[in-house]
């Protein structure tokens, strides 16, 4: 159910992107529901697999890396063959070769592409788009592996920093010389830096934390939630005001609902496939929309253009997602290296509320 729910939000992003018809919001519920599963599953497998020790997070780091840079390298690799031909610029000024030192780095390492303002990245070439959001990712998964996941009170210290660095960055934006540069209310300032990470992936770890007595009580308070959530999505149509303040929020209550009804089990292979193609979908539909309009000559921001994507994508997932595949044995070996003593050992007993016992921690 995960890994599909993951497809549908990768799709939703795709959207916005590529057809819009009057919501654009709804990649940015997307975008922070995605946040909060990642925080969610990075606090679980920190907290069951890897523990906190030095071993344990190097071997979480390096995971992370095997995970997603396959991947994202083959986009990126096969987007800077299709610039050598065709003008994607066009079609989106960010789409362009990497030239300077800074581009280079960073659209190699993901990390740096984001920083804590908005304006301060824009200069820089991003061929696979929506690779900023990776950076914020990896950003989020380098705090909760070093500190942040730990416990309870980590996380809740997580989201005050979080919601502490968007006040300062907000009132940056709206002191500054252009704050329309920014969006509605410094709306970009809030979602397109690096801080916009903390408070969805700090709740998802608090689910994780906290799943039992969540699950229990969004079960028996199911209707209300969907009404709730319904009448949220129908008041994004109300304006600015809204959709630059709390809009990407609600992407928080959209997980919770998924994650209270998901009981953990292992996917099928199909299941599996659509969960990677998910992460395909997100990180390669605006070049391949791109290729599509000035290569073919569709027509830009239309559904035509939206489902061709969705085929292509999927298309590249059938030769994504063997390769992930095999990646994901040395990924087992690495992971199972962490054993269960050094995970008990880091436990902190003064700090532990949560904690897992030896006996469940996951090899």
């Amino acid at each position: 159910m995960i890994e599909i729910s993951r497809y549908i939000l990768a799709t939703m992003v795709a959207q916005t992107h590529l057809w819009p018809f009057g919501a654009a919001w709804t990649g940015n519920i997307a975008v922070f529901a995605f946040y909060t599963l990642s925080g969610y599953l990075m606090t679980r497998v920190l907290n069951e697999r890897y523990g906190f020790s030095g071993r344990g997070t190097v071997a979480f780091l390096l995971n992370r890396v095997l995970r997603l840079w396959p991947a994202y390298l083959t986009i990126l690799g096969l987007t800077l063959i299709a610039l050598s031909f065709l003008p994607l610029s066009s079609f989106f000024s960010l789409i362009r070769m990497p030239t300077t030192l800074a581009d280079i780095v960073t659209n190699l390492a993901i990390l740096g592409q984001v920083t804590f303002d908005f304006r301060q990245w824009l200069p820089l070439a991003k061929p696979v788009v929506t690779s900023w959001s990776l950076s914020i990712e990896l950003f989020s998964y380098v705090l909760l592996a070093l500190y942040f996941a730990r416990t309870p009170v980590r996380l809740w210290a997580f989201a005050t920093l979080g919601a502490v660095a968007m006040a300062i960055s907000t009132w940056y934006c709206a002191v500054g010389s252009e704050p329309a540069a920014y969006g509605p209310y410094c709306s970009q300032n809030r979602y397109g830096v690096l801080q916009a990470g903390f408070i969805p992936f700090a709740m998802g770890g608090l689910f994780y934390f906290h799943r039992d007595a969540l699950s229990v009580w969004i079960k028996a308070n199911w209707r209300a939630l969907i009404v709730l959530l319904i009448s949220g999505h129908a008041a994004m149509f109300l304006g600015d005001s809204l959709t630059a303040t709390i809009g990407p929020y609600l992407g928080i209550g959209v997980m919770f609902c998924l994650l209270s009804v998901w009981t953990g089990e292992i996917a099928s292979r199909t299941q599996d496939f659509f969960g990677r193609a998910s992460y395909h979908l997100f990180i390669s539909h605006m070049p391949i929309a791109a290729i599509l309009v000035t290569g073919l000559g569709l027509k830009a921001e239309s559904m035509f253009v939206f489902f061709a994507t969705i085929v292509v994508a999927l298309a590249l997932s059938t030769g994504l997602v063997p390769m992930e595949r095999t990646i994901n044995l040395v990924r087992q070996r690495i992971s199972s290296s962490v054993t269960q003593a050094e995970i008990y050992r880091y436990a902190d007993p003064q700090e532990g509320i949560g904690q897992p016992s030896v006996q469940r921690v996951e090899r």
